[in-house]
């Protein structure tokens, strides 16, 4: 069944995400800036933190896989599972690269400016293709790169623990989904309170599981019908967490998972907002967020080459490439991602 919630939220996220990247790399920019500060500026500045959402959202949609397995008592199968996750997540991933080394290389020889990368090494290819990218600290080829790696070793850490919790059968004191969400919630509280603190640790799953285990609580309690207390107990969690030291990205998580444990509640409302165009956003959401960074590189030379500079040519050319990225998106979609 279609989670309306879920499909709203990774629709607007990835919107804000193009937007945001568009503010940021490209020459259109600081002319529309210098016209609506405010909006414009709020988002460039704090438009990152949407990725939050699709943490959240990753962590209840695994959740969702993970718990379900266990309470049919299959096998968790650790390789399979992870290949399987590997290659979704990876082969649109390396279309969207392969588009950007090629724009990027198309683009210089229109105009340079300082998105402009020289070509990959090999290494580089290699270390994006296996999504090590981050961890051997290779440049990125692309924007918000980072986030796919990390996807996976989220994905990876929660199918360990089903493993675990499958193998040891919760210690004998309890079932399988119940020892899963025990060392969900356990590193959950670890990254909230002290790994997410440290950055230097931004390359690992621990840094990022505080969210990607919201997401896992949600999903519980929305199925085991515990939604008011898991409310209080996060809104607890995330107050001490910010007392400890003061982050705005966790109050966009503490939101998202709470839209997500009561989405069987609000589904009759949100679904009136999440009709096609809405719901086929949320579908390509992915695929749009692999393949915009090339063509903002790519439509940023063309600008340049052009010329451009009025308010109304930097309007047209900047919503004329979040349109092409969208547009992108859906066709990576329908030929890869699907």
């Amino acid at each position: 069944m279609r989670n309306s919630t879920v499909d709203l939220l990774k629709a607007l996220a990835s919107q804000i995400i193009v937007v945001h990247h568009l503010l940021l790399y490209t020459p259109m920019s600081p002319v529309l800036q210098a016209k609506w500060p405010g909006l414009l500026g709020f988002i460039a500045d704090e438009g990152r933190y949407v990725v939050q959402i699709f943490l959240v959202i990753g962590g209840f949609l695994a959740a969702q896989s993970m718990f379900s397995l266990l309470g049919k008592a299959r096998d968790v199968a650790v390789w399979p599972l992870f290949k399987k996750r590997f290659l979704r997540l990876a082969k649109p991933f390396w279309i969207a690269i392969a588009v950007a080394v090629l724009l990027g290389w198309l683009g210089g020889k229109i105009a340079m400016h300082e998105e402009v990368a020289d070509l990959p090494s090999f290494t580089q290819l290699l270390a994006h293709a296996f999504l090590l990218h981050d961890i051997v600290e290779v440049e990125a080829l692309s924007a918000g790169v980072w986030y796919v790696a990390i996807d996976l070793q989220l994905y990876a850490v929660l199918v360990l623990m089903a493993w675990v919790s499958q193998k040891t059968g919760g210690l004998k004191l309890l079932e399988p989904q119940q020892g899963l969400l025990l060392l969900a919630i356990a590193m959950t509280l670890a990254s909230l309170l002290v790994w997410n603190r440290n950055a230097e640790h931004d390359e690992w799953a621990w840094y990022f599981f505080g969210a990607y285990g919201l997401g896992v609580a949600a999903h519980w309690a929305q199925g085991e019908g515990k939604v008011a207390w898991v409310s209080l107990l996060i809104a607890g969690l995330l107050s001490i967490a910010l007392w400890i030291e003061w982050r705005e990205r966790l109050l966009l998580t503490g939101v998202t998972a709470l839209l997500l444990m009561n989405s069987d509640r609000i589904e009759s409302l949100v679904s009136v907002i999440v009709q096609g165009p809405v719901r086929w956003l949320g579908d390509i959401s992915y695929s749009v967020f692999l393949i915009h960074y090339g063509i903002a590189v790519f439509a940023s030379s063309v600008v340049i080459a052009l010329g451009l500079s009025s308010f109304a040519e930097m309007l047209t050319a900047f919503l004329l490439t979040w349109v092409i990225s969208v547009a992108a998106g859906w066709v990576l979609y329908w030929g890869v991602e699907k």
